[in-house]
């Protein structure tokens, strides 16, 4: 759930209300809907939930570093996260708050992870929307890989998936349809 929509003054009792209708767990986004993703993120309101209800409640929102990561367990009061955006931008965020030293996936390693997800993009989204969904990931990843940086600026103006597949070596893109439908 997120704090609320225009505001977040009924956040402790839509908490309420969803424990009482058997959720087991809460995970709280630390914005209203108005705040959408615009910083900051208000994890003391997170531990106002939390003490309204007796399930756990894990905090989210604006978890972008180790810091930020500490900095919401000690507003929140609480010890489970939930990562976002973070995480799309490094991948090892979750193992550099774990107390990886490194806490951050080498570009090597991530290579072999926008081939996997190219590989999905193609089993399931259309080709004019294939770029962008790649240059999406591109975008968050240059905030922690310089490689990420020359990689996006190749492909920045290209909508053409197969034009952006023989650009960063990645499996060539049908043109068709999704080779397979989601569910």
């Amino acid at each position: 759930m997120r704090l609320g929509f225009d505001d977040d003054a009924q956040a402790e009792d839509c908490a309420r209300a969803l424990a009482a209708a058997g959720a087991s767990e809460l995970v709280v986004h630390a914005r209203t809907r108005a705040d959408g993703y615009r910083p900051p993120a208000y994890w003391h309101r997170v531990a106002d939930v939390r003490a309204a209800v007796s399930i756990p409640v894990v905090a989210n929102g604006e978890i972008w570093t180790v810091a930020d990561a500490q900095r919401c367990r000690a507003e929140s009061g609480g010890h489970a996260l939930m990562l976002g955006r973070g995480i799309v931008a490094n991948p090892g965020l979750a193992r550099a708050i774990l107390g990886d030293a490194e806490g951050q996936l080498p570009w090597a390693t991530l290579q072999g992870l926008l081939a996997v997800f190219w590989g999905l993009i193609v089993a399931h989204i259309e080709p004019r929307a294939r770029a962008g969904r790649l240059k999406q990931w591109l975008n968050y990843l240059r905030r922690t890989h310089p490689e990420a940086e020359e990689a996006y600026q190749r492909v920045r103006a290209i909508a053409d998936s197969r034009e952006v597949a023989r650009l960063l070596d990645l499996p060539e893109a049908p043109d068709g349809p999704p080779l397979r439908h989601a569910a």
